[in-house]
């Protein structure tokens, strides 16, 4: 077997790279290496050392850091392991929480409602039961609360009409996800230097980690009352945030952090070389632990700062027997049940990546990939370049309330596809890679590795491989003691693995189709549901595909039925949180996109007899009748008038937005100088609370996209940029459409 790529030695390799302005998850890679780098004398460290206090944190880093540093930064700094993916947040029911119990007989992940009849109500298509993730819309079935574009909207459902009862901008961050508890929300978010409260005055003071540097963004909003929705405490973190996950109240936050406020020299000439050493090694001789470890500031509703410290406690922290880089991974407890306040996090210098949380154990992986200028390095052994490296997993222990316990480290070949490539089932960790190159080819092939703890280390203690030889892997699903991976590079794969016993995974049996699933639902009775793309038989897509299998004989599995549009897409093909799948009426519903038919909205597809189209979903608004923006809108002339390009200035209460367009937001300095000066635009006097959007036609005049949809007693609810629908679920017919703006 080829040796694997090592998760430290990699690091390592750092030692002669020059640290660039971005964080570790955004870096573009390394800039350099060590002459004397041998690709194939690697070794990986999986046990990790703990620290007992601060000062030996600190001489740590100190230690790694001075025997790195140059006369141009540091070296062995932030280093691309592929991108990193926020995900989601999880399910429970009781009192007004909007999250979801699980009533329904024989209930699977991801198959989430209340009742099994026309009572209940769907959550969020959680990987795991029990364990919810975070997204951008949350319901009690009382209540509808989403965020879309940075606006949280509060809708209630009890009425004939639903009704939009307040709306609220959130100033910091994008990408905004939620948990809610009762009348407690929490939204995280991710920024950099500029993403904090927009009330915050002094921003080098608030955020002084330069530019380029990760923020993560967690406000508490306040829904007691549903006709003034207000942020009423705001945390911004030192990193990047990875995803988070919900057991009951609990959550767990996962932020990947690089310390990228180190004020290093750099000189203007080779002659000052010299200097600029010794002052980077004076900089790091004074530095503190606040300096390398992740931060974390409080504000209160008016902005005022109420709390600072780092988010990893020292004696929680972990490292590497050997060099792994200057990153900290931290998973931070909060409590959805009271007010927003940071805890004890538990941390480990090292990246992170992939999160995948049971109800009792958190993991965090990360991809290794090779450093982008190796193979000019080493043209000679490109193939272990290429084709040799491996992903670094770590463990926590969730089970309780407190604070996560690291537990242990380990390593496997080849890399992860997502969060669904991984599953804790009876104390082991199954584990589903492609081996090869990261982006397939001849020398790929994929596996499932199951791995133990043993005293500190994630130890393989058994792997079953030979899967789709060439190809690489496009979904997973792990079910009990069942698994499913989908192999895709011309037809499509599907292997069933026997996993009952932990050191002996089998393939029992395996069904190849045209296309491939790129997500896998389990819809019970041994019916799996993929959604993915249809193909033709040299590989190419078609269009969007749906099929059913019948798994229930393991090594006979069938195509019951399936469904494509030429031309079609989904988000489910990457977000599974766009999927709903409603048991008591055999439906899935999936957001659908085709440019051939013009069609942007919803398929809903019956799974009670094989698999057929039953209806479709769009959010259709006749022309004329859009109604405008509250913001105000600035007269243009010239090319922005003739090209239909709507401006305006919104205020700090504005929702902004116009219907029909999608718009760009621009700060009111930059707008002035982009808008106003550069295109001859008269802005006006603009507040610095004011910013400029410009709205950009829709030229083709579809209809806005589904990003989701829920279902409410008997109505399915549809979710899109500018709207939400009520359809009747027995016939879909259109009840109510209630538009944003």
């Amino acid at each position: 077997m080829r040796r694997m790529l090592a998760l430290v030695a990699v690091l390592a390799i750092a030692a002669a790279a020059c640290n660039g302005s971005t964080t570790g998850t955004t870096s573009g890679g390394l800039s350099g290496l060590t002459s004397g780098f041998n690709p194939r004398d690697l070794t990986f460290s999986a046990r990790l050392v703990p620290f007992s206090a601060c000062d030996a944190v600190l001489a740590h880093f100190k230690a790694e850091a001075l025997e790195r540093v140059g006369p141009y930064g540091l070296d062995g700094g932030p280093i691309w392991f592929g991108p990193a993916f926020a995900e989601g947040d999880a399910a429970r029911a009781g009192g007004r929480d909007l999250m979801v119990s699980t009533t329904v007989a024989a209930m699977l992940p991801g198959t989430t409602d209340t009742a099994s009849g026309g009572n209940g109500f769907s959550g969020t298509n959680n990987q795991v039961a029990g364990v919810d993730e975070p997204d951008i819309v949350k319901t009690d079935g009382t209540r509808i609360v989403s965020i879309i574009d940075g606006v949280m909207r509060y809708v209630d459902v009890t009425g004939d009409e639903p009704a939009l009862r307040d709306q609220l901008r959130l100033e910091s961050g994008w990408g905004h996800r939620f948990f809610i508890s009762g009348d407690r929300a929490f939204v995280f978010s991710q920024g950099d230097i500029w993403a904090i409260p927009m009330f915050a005055a002094d921003a080098a003071r608030i955020a002084p980690g330069g530019w380029g540097a990760a923020v993560s963004i967690v406000q508490e909003v306040d829904l007691s009352d549903p006709d003034s929705l207000r942020v009423v405490r705001t945390v911004r973190l030192d990193g990047s945030y990875l995803s988070a996950r919900a057991i009951n109240d609990t959550v767990r936050m996962v932020v990947s952090s690089y310390p990228a406020n180190l004020p290093f020299v750099y000189p203007s000439n080779p002659g000052a070389e010299d200097f600029a050493l010794e002052a980077n090694r004076r900089i790091i001789g004074e530095s503190t632990i606040e300096t390398w470890l992740p931060g974390y500031t409080t504000y209160d509703a008016e902005g005022r700062e109420t709390a600072d410290g780092l988010l990893v406690d020292c004696s929680r922290m972990h490292r590497p027997e050997e060099f792994a880089g200057f990153d900290t991974l931290s998973v931070t407890t909060l409590d959805l049940g009271a007010s927003l306040q940071i805890g004890g996090g538990t941390g480990v210098i090292a990246q992170g990546q992939t999160v995948y949380a049971s109800q009792e154990s958190l993991y965090v992986s990360t991809n290794v990939y090779i450093p982008n200028d190796a193979w000019e390095r080493f043209p000679d052994d490109m193939t272990a370049l290429e084709e040799t490296y491996e992903t670094a997993i770590h463990k926590f222990d969730i089970s309780g309330e407190g604070p996560a316990d690291y537990l242990a480290s380990g390593s496997v070949e080849g890399h992860l596809l997502n969060q669904f490539a991984m599953d804790e089932h009876q104390g082991f960790l199954r584990v589903a890679t492609t081996t090869g190159s990261p982006w397939g080819g001849d020398g790929s092939e994929s596996q499932v590795v199951v791995l133990g703890e043993r005293d500190g280390v994630l130890t393989q203690v058994g792997a079953v491989g030979d899967m789709g030889a060439g190809e690489r892997i496009y979904s997973v699903r792990f079910i009990g003691d069942a698994g499913y991976v989908v192999t895709f590079r011309q037809v499509d794969p599907l292997y069933v693995l026997d996993l009952r016993d932990p050191e002996n995974p089998t393939v029992s049996g395996e069904l190849k189709i045209p296309g491939y699933s790129a997500y896998l639902h389990p819809l019970g009775d041994g019916l799996l549901l993929g959604v993915g793309q249809d193909a033709d038989s040299d590989g190419r897509t078609l269009g969007s595909k749906a099929t059913l299998f019948d798994v229930s004989d393991p090594a006979n599995p069938r195509e019951l039925g399936s469904w494509t549009k030429r031309d079609g897409y989904s988000d489910v093909e990457w977000d599974h949180l766009a999927f709903l799948y409603w048991a008591p009426e055999d439906i899935a519903v999936l957001p659908l996109s085709s440019w051939q038919e013009q069609f942007f909205g919803a398929v809903v597809l019956k799974t009670d007899d094989g698999l057929r189209e039953f209806g479709r979903i769009s959010h259709h608004r006749e022309e004329g009748t859009q109604p405008t923006s509250d913001c105000r809108t600035v007269e243009t002339s010239g090319d922005w008038k003739a090209s239909g390009v709507i401006i305006q200035v919104c205020g700090a209460e504005d929702v902004g937005g116009y219907a029909g367009t999608y718009c760009e937001q621009i700060p009111a300095e930059e707008g002035q100088a982009y808008v106003g000066e550069s295109y001859g635009v008269d802005l006006g006097e603009l507040a610095d609370t004011e910013r400029v959007e410009i709205c950009w036609p829709d030229y083709a005049n579809q209809d806005p996209q589904i990003l989701r949809s829920l279902v409410i007693g008997d109505t399915l609810w549809t979710l899109s940029w500018q709207a939400l629908q009520a359809n009747n679920i027995a016939d879909l017919e259109v009840e109510t459409t209630l538009w944003f703006s």
